[in-house]
């Protein structure tokens, strides 16, 4: 049967979800959520439903454990989701179809088991089917999976289940997956080429050991707004460190506020941890370029401001080209909108590469103050000899962001200082209204 023509189980994300929205692991109120797929789950064709998020497809996730170690597999370039190929996973599992359900046979009627038995029921038919074990073990559920950052957790919903197993004799079937035994300790250095879903499950075993991260090592599950679970990505050190932190925030404290929308980043690509480096994240340029037309004035008076026939208006599409000629002077803004709340100061900082080639990104306005709402301008200029194209939608800055020791009492939108605030297009300079008057 072709995987696309395949019937696989779904619920209603509707139905899953009145409660509230999570992301990570839930291990509370866990009943509950078991009835729901127990009774409530149809079968549907799997290509109508894999870019439907009003479904999620149920998806055994097993995690092989043997003397401290977890199983880890690779997906091949060969694997058939492109979207997962060469990544990571901690996971064994896949897609629960009504052939899985016929062939469970000491179950006369699925409907009759109800909750953790027939979830475990499912899980070891999905462990025998996917990997060559000898050995003996044990299933343990440990809670659902859910992350919606992405194209492929959107439309799915995980049942994270621990094997414990006698034997370190496991071999995957699938031809389009490597997979070996590894201490936890080992798969760290495999973090950041995991698929969400196994960070989030590494975060999960790392605290459930009694680890620590070190403030350099990643995290990756967030809470979200609506969720009532505790964060399991915070270990008990970074919680310490959170609540009287001040400073720079490092690349695990400016996903974390992103995550929680601390800071609020409009629109937000559903990759976007990958923009995020070791103290900043990458903005793009966006589609509305105001270039300073050459000859037109010879002067500009600071009181009386900037004439409105000074600057030619660029309007671009994604992936267009902009070109900026020596000397030239252009403001533009990024396609991101920001918001900052009133205790963080975010930094706009040029791209090195784009430096080196003579590109200025920003002249002196770098700093937003706290309550900044709108979308971040730049101030493009070509210092080099040559004609510099630049496009649509390039990684054109990176942020970095400082959190302040208390919240200031005037935020930045609605202050006396606020004349850009709200703007998601490149508004020219309002010089004029910095300038005092002779009295």
């Amino acid at each position: 049967m072709k995987k696309q023509e395949e019937k696989v189980m779904v619920v209603k994300r509707d139905d899953l979800f009145k409660g509230g929205i999570w992301h990570g692991i839930k291990t509370e109120n866990l009943k509950k959520y078991l009835n729901i797929i127990s009774q409530k789950h149809y079968f549907m064709s799997r290509h109508k439903v894999e870019n439907d998020p009003s479904w999620q497809q149920i998806i055994p996730y097993l995690i092989f454990e043997n003397q401290g170690k977890i199983f880890l597999m690779r997906r091949k370039g060969s694997h058939s989701d492109r979207r997962l190929v060469n990544l990571y996973s901690i996971g064994i599992g896949g897609h629960i179809n009504q052939q899985d359900i016929k062939s469970i046979k000491s179950i006369k009627s699925i409907k009759s088991i109800k909750g953790e038995s027939q979830i475990m029921a499912w899980a070891k038919r999905e462990f025998e089917e996917e990997v060559e074990y000898d050995g003996k073990y044990k299933a343990k559920f440990l809670g659902l999976i859910n992350d919606d950052s992405n194209s492929v957790g959107l439309v799915h919903l995980g049942l994270a289940i621990q094997i414990m197993g006698n034997s370190p004799k496991i071999a995957v079937r699938d031809e389009h997956k490597l997979g070996k035994l590894m201490s936890i300790t080992g798969a760290k250095n495999y973090y950041r080429q995991m698929e969400t879903w196994s960070q989030i499950v590494y975060d999960f075993l790392v605290r459930r050991h009694g680890s620590f991260y070190s403030s350099s090592e990643p995290a990756i599950s967030q809470k979200r707004r609506g969720s009532r679970e505790v964060p399991l990505n915070v270990s008990s050190r970074q919680a310490r460190t959170l609540q009287s932190f001040s400073g720079i925030l490092p690349d695990w404290l400016i996903e974390k506020y992103i995550g929680e929308r601390k800071i609020k980043i409009s629109p937000l690509a559903r990759d976007w941890r990958k923009n995020i480096d070791q103290v900043s994240i990458d903005f793009h340029l966006g589609d509305d370029i105001k270039l300073f037309r050459g000859g037109t004035y010879r002067f500009i008076d600071t009181k009386r401001g900037l004439p409105e026939d000074a600057m030619e208006e660029v309007n671009l599409a994604e992936g267009d080209p902009f070109i900026l000629e020596p000397g030239a002077f252009a403001i533009a803004t990024t396609l991101e909108v920001l918001k900052l709340p009133n205790d963080i100061i975010g930094r706009l900082e040029g791209k090195s590469s784009l430096a080196r080639l003579g590109i200025l990104v920003h002249s002196t306005a770098a700093r937003f103050d706290p309550g900044w709402n709108g979308a971040p301008v730049l101030e493009l200029g070509n210092l080099g000899p040559k004609p510099a194209i630049l496009y649509c939608g390039m990684p054109i800055c990176a942020f970095t962001f400082e959190k302040l020791s208390a919240p200031v009492k005037m935020p930045y939108e609605g202050s006396r200082s606020d004349r850009y605030s709200g703007s998601k297009k490149p508004v020219a300079s309002k010089i004029e209204k910095h300038v005092t008057k002779k009295r």
